[in-house]
């Protein structure tokens, strides 16, 4: 394992690694690298020491967890003098006292807790402070309560909810946490780039942390009964998921050393990052800088395909769910590990193996469920339906067998209405999950006939498991679920809603920005007749979000839409200009003006093309802002947009796959 620092222990610790003779810090400083830092547990008058120190070499210095008002006063006179100096701190110092009663042994930790005084003194240097580290210290309740207690907390696992709590409180920012847990540790030790790798978080989950968190071994938190808001929601690690929603996906020995270039588990096949388009450069004419903080890479790209790893050794019962074999008791059996491929340490053998979650009660909420209505989906459900959606975008571009989950399983699709996306692309996922899709058309059906369609949809039920419906009346399709027996699923009703398309929607702008909250959208073209606006309006509630909408005159947001997204408490603004409303946008979702809903040619002609999408007026967009489009496009938008890499819509087609596999599987129980 390569090196990337020294660490010096000059005050009391664990063990005997305390350096207490000023010539042996000489020849540290004497023999150390200069290329590496010299990182130092220095506390009170012992922090002044080790500073004049590395003046007198010139060298820099890392100054470990700064606990004390003294300490991070003289770091920030050391800056201020220009010496080389970086400093952290750990999360108890920024949010436990000594006024906090943790106990006599479990309150044992170094530096100790300090005042409130010097608490505040660190919140009010957060300049100074270059990074945040755990300190983590995951010693066992029995060696806690021992007659002599190790100092140390365990932070792990509640470092980063803690800060986005803080967040919350308004004392940092997203920014203030990247930059001291990712850009300046890599800045100050020389970590690489860690490529196709990023954490997800939910920022408006509250929760209590328990009296001991799941991983840890010491089975103990000084931070036990704390309310927290904010919580880890995925790790992707080297294009591997390897948590989500507090289940560890990866086995024991995973993790690598970030500096080495070999990886620990060689893949059968590349890690590549597929690039629609050509990379991000800098737009001619003026851009404004202002971008949604995320710490998702500003590229637009497609995430390499996930590869779940079972090993004999890796415990994940009851997480993976691979294709039963002839001898299988069940979906909950796995593959069994192959005979090749083992770990550089001689471990367990690895097979690389399709994988989902298995069903669980969150899951359940949806399993013979109607979709109708956006306004019936919950957060939860939309965090699941995504992370199914995510995990199948994976697999299916890394060519990974998904035929086994609706294997026997057959679709109806009744379709009223003209459709290309949306037929196409639930036809594709039922046949990438293994089941059939049977087709009715208006043309070719009983509806010449003067069938109903409540008869129609009932029939039908009795030859599939699901029905997709499309319709141009309003709440047909929720009539005819009533006395439908099958799940039935909203393709689109008319001037209705369309609650497949806001699900891949919000799905893409994730993908693409890596959140949803804190995002300004601006709807353009025919909100009144369009139902993808009115869907993707109802489901954006459910998140922080500012919404504007540019439209002619008398195609405005229907009022029902505008209430409902008032009721839920979302800042709402209308536009008569696009070029007003586009500075401040995040994401830009145009749609067409829809000529079949208007009454004659001449009044359609009255309302199109008053906003249309150019390379000009892109100009005046943030560098990170996302344009999506439901399609088709007739001149709302020029084609040569296509080629700015902010051009999302037909990744965006492509995820309404993705997002259908999800949502037919979990319907149907299967997945």
């Amino acid at each position: 394992m390569s090196s990337c620092a020294l660490k010096m222990y000059l005050n009391q610790t664990f063990s005997t690694l305390m350096l207490s003779d000023l010539t042996i810090w000489k020849k540290h400083f004497e023999n150390w690298p200069r290329n590496m830092p010299i990182c130092a547990h220095a506390e009170g008058k012992t922090t002044a020491a080790i500073l004049f120190m590395a003046k007198m070499f010139d060298r820099s210095i890392h100054i470990c967890h700064v606990a004390r008002k003294e300490e991070i006063e003289m770091v920030r006179l050391a800056k201020e003098s220009g010496m080389q100096v970086t400093c952290e701190v750990a999360p108890h110092h920024l949010f436990l006292t000594n006024e906090d009663v943790i106990g006599h042994g479990r309150g044992e930790v170094r530096p100790v807790l300090c005042s409130v005084e010097d608490q505040q003194t660190l919140w009010d240097n957060l300049k100074i402070i270059d990074c945040f580290a755990t300190d983590h210290a995951p010693h066992t309740v029995e060696e806690k309560e021992s007659s002599n207690p190790p100092p140390g907390y365990p932070g792990l696992e509640t470092m980063l909810p803690l800060l986005l709590t803080a967040v919350d409180e308004g004392r940092l920012t997203l920014e203030d946490i990247i930059q001291r847990l990712y850009t300046n540790p890599r800045r100050i030790f020389g970590f690489p780039e860690q490529k196709e790798t990023y954490i997800e978080v939910d920022l408006d989950q509250e929760w209590t942390i328990p009296d001991h968190m799941t991983y840890t071994k010491s089975k103990w938190t000084p931070f036990a009964g704390r309310r927290v808001k904010g919580m880890v929601r995925r790790v992707v690690l080297r294009g591997e998921v390897a948590f989500v929603d507090g289940r560890v996906l990866v086995p024991t020995g995973f993790g690598k050393d970030v500096r080495s270039g070999q990886d620990v588990f060689p893949s059968t096949q590349p890690l590549t990052v597929q690039v629609p388009g050509p990379s991000p450069l800098p737009l001619p004419g003026s851009v404004p800088s202002s971008a949604p903080s995320s710490p998702r890479r500003s590229e637009r790209f497609t995430l390499p395909p996930r590869v779940h790893r079972v090993s004999e050794s890796g415990d994940m019962s009851g997480l993976l769910s691979p294709p039963p074999g002839p001898s299988s008791g069940g979906r909950g059996t796995f593959v069994t590990p192959t005979s090749t491929g083992s770990t550089p340490q001689g471990g367990g053998h690895y097979a690389l193996v399709p994988a989902m979650l298995m069903p669980s009660e969150l899951k359940n909420s949806l399993i013979n469920k109607h979709i109708l209505s956006a306004a019936q989906l919950t957060k939860d459900q939309l965090h699941h339906i995504f992370n199914v959606a995510h995990n199948m975008r994976l697999m299916v571009q890394r060519d990974r067998p998904l035929d086994y989950i609706l294997k026997g399983k057959v679709m109806a699709c009744m379709f009223y209405e003209v459709s290309t996306r949306t037929s196409c692309s639930f036809q594709a996922a039922m046949q990438r999950l293994g089941g059939n899709a049977i087709n009715l058309n208006e043309s070719s059906s009983s509806h010449k006939k003067g069938e109903s369609l409540a008869d129609t949809t009932q029939v039908m039920g009795g030859y599939c498991d699901v029905i997709v419906i499309r319709h141009p009346e309003p709440n047909a399709v929720k009539i005819a679920a009533q006395n439908c027996r099958k799940p039935v699923i909203n393709a689109g009703d008319g001037v209705g809603e369309h609650p497949t398309q806001a699900l891949l929607d919000v799905f893409i702008i994730r993908e693409e920005i890596g959140t949803v909250n804190g995002l300004t959208i601006t709807m353009v073209g025919d909100l009144k007749h369009g139902r993808t606006v009115h869907s993707l309006a109802r489901l954006l509630t459910l998140y922080r979000v500012k919404l504007r909408y540019v439209s002619p005159k008398n195609l405005k947001m229907p009022e029902k839409v505008v209430e409902y997204v008032q009721d839920k408490g979302i800042n709402q603004e209308e536009f008569s200009s696009l070029e007003a409303a586009l500075p401040d946008t995040d994401v830009l979702y145009l749609t067409r003006i829809q000529r079949e809903r208007f009454a004659s040619v001449e009044e359609y002609e009255k309302s199109v093309g008053q906003f249309v999408l150019t390379p000009n007026i892109m100009t005046r967009a943030k560098e990170k802002m996302v344009v999506l489009h439901p399609l088709p496009r007739l001149n709302e938008i020029s084609p040569a947009v296509d080629r700015d890499p902010r051009a999302a819509y037909f990744r965006q087609a492509e995820c309404g796959m993705y997002v259908r596999m999800a949502l037919l599987a979990l319907v149907l129980g299967k997945c």
